[in-house]
């Protein structure tokens, strides 16, 4: 099969099996013989969050020059956005490859599309030596199949918790805290980033009975007040925080490594710079070089810079200037909110006309209702995916709701309606319409 033919049958898999998705990695990796094997995962599991977490984390060790796997989901435009190392997205070829291996398995639990993704992921990973591999959980903790490795983690961290997929982690606060805490394992260390209190204890008492060392980050917000950070919207310091002490707790734990790792890198640096290629003993001035006084440094600059260079698309990203528009993927109440304080900080008594389209199994009166203060008006759309709300019923509960709502068939003919207006044009919705959002764009 090529490329195209290889997406389509993964695309076609059916969202949840039958087994915990945990329990479907458990039987593939038993079958691939643990790929997985002596891997420095970092482990983040959350509501909201979690992929930009993820990619200031990969960000901040790409800059310690460490080879950095990296697993996210979903896609915005590009299947292979999915699987990157060090910020390098997997080429065509190799998901080729690594699809097959993983469907010709003779497996008894039928793999979803996420599993085998996740599959695909892991092999890559181990044939590019990655120094440290950043992965994102799907929906849940407990039961996710990214718990289904047999690795303990370096570190698991928590983003923001709040309500969304209640039908599968549960109705309360605590209850999806618990779900998410699931991914804990001993031997491993946890990272809470900031969030609700209820949600903090219960990962803390998991952590706890577990006897799992737990960090909280809240006082390095203070800390990185004054970095630069390439992620726009004032939520992302939280997550910036959190990827902080992400890095911090890995440095801590592997600092015999790291330590080793920075003196090749220094001496090397070093040596470059040298007329005689001393290799360490600089012959010029007759002293050796020793780097590790400067270790300290090197990891506040390290982070400094991962954090000012990180990139993740659809975040309060600004795709034009004039006309002003920015895509933000916010999908679930707690995501529109920080969207919605975002907004107001940065454009302060100004209201926008928003493009929108839901998903129909989300609590999308409660986003609107959220963003209705600051809204001149709503343009609805319809996402080409099997649960997504149709635009026309949404711009009709807009307008029940008292706010101006039209519908346009399509993103084309909503984005032509708002730049009628000339105002601030904000995009924001389901992720699927998004990355629809930023493929069509990116034609333009």
């Amino acid at each position: 099969m090529n490329y195209e033919e290889i997406i389509n049958k993964i695309q076609s898999q059916k969202r949840f099996g039958k087994a915990y998705g945990r329990d479907v990695t458990a039987e593939m990796m038993d079958l691939l013989g643990h790929p997985e094997k002596d891997m420095n995962i970092i482990h983040i599991a959350g509501t909201n969050g979690k992929g930009s977490t993820a990619a200031f984390v990969s960000s901040i060790l790409q800059a310690a020059d460490f080879v950095v796997g990296q697993f996210t989901s979903p896609h915005l435009v590009r299947f292979t956005e999915r699987i990157k190392v060090s910020g390098v997205e997997i080429d065509q070829e190799s998901v080729v490859t690594y699809a097959q291996q993983i469907m010709a398995l003779p497996m008894e639990n039928e793999p979803t599309m996420f599993d085998i993704c996740l599959g695909i992921a892991i092999l890559y990973f181990k044939d590019m030596n990655c120094d440290f591999v950043v992965l994102e959980t799907g929906l849940g903790g407990a039961k996710d199949s990214t718990a289904g490795l047999s690795v303990v983690p370096l570190v698991c961290a928590f983003t923001n918790i709040g309500f969304d997929h209640t039908a599968i982690l549960g109705d309360t606060i605590e209850a999806i805290a618990s779900e998410k805490a699931g991914i804990l394992k001993s031997g491993t260390e946890a990272v809470v980033g900031v969030m609700d209190t209820r949600a903090s204890e219960v990962i803390e008492n998991v952590a706890l009975s577990m006897g799992v060392e737990i960090h909280f980050v809240d006082n390095l917000l203070t800390n990185i007040s004054t970095y630069k950070i390439g992620l726009k919207g004032e939520f992302q310091r939280e997550n910036a925080a959190l990827a902080t002490g992400i890095v911090e707790t890995v440095f801590n734990i592997k600092s015999g490594y790291l330590l080793d790792k920075f003196f090749e890198i220094s001496k090397s640096r070093n040596n470059e710079k040298c007329t005689t290629k001393c290799n360490g003993i600089c012959q010029e001035c007759e002293e050796e070089y020793n780097p590790y006084s400067d270790f300290v440094t090197w990891k506040e600059y390290v982070i400094k810079t991962g954090l000012a260079r990180a990139y993740w698309p659809g975040r309060m990203e600004i795709i034009s200037q004039n006309p002003f528009i920015m895509v933000d993927g916010a999908h679930n109440p707690q995501g529109v909110e920080a969207l919605f304080n975002s907004l107001k900080i940065d454009y302060p008594d100004e209201k926008f006309t928003f493009i929108t389209a839901v998903m129909a199994d989300k609590d999308y009166m409660e986003m609107m209702s959220i963003m209705k203060p600051i809204a001149r008006r709503f343009i609805t759309a319809t996402v080409d995916y099997s649960r997504s709300k149709q635009g026309q019923d949404l711009a009709e509960e807009l307008k029940a709701m008292g706010c101006e709502a039209t519908c346009r068939e399509d993103f084309a003919d909503a984005l032509k309606l708002a730049m009628e207006y000339n105002e601030k044009i904000i995009i924001f919705g389901s992720l699927y319409f998004v990355g629809e959002v930023l493929e069509q764009y990116a034609k333009d």
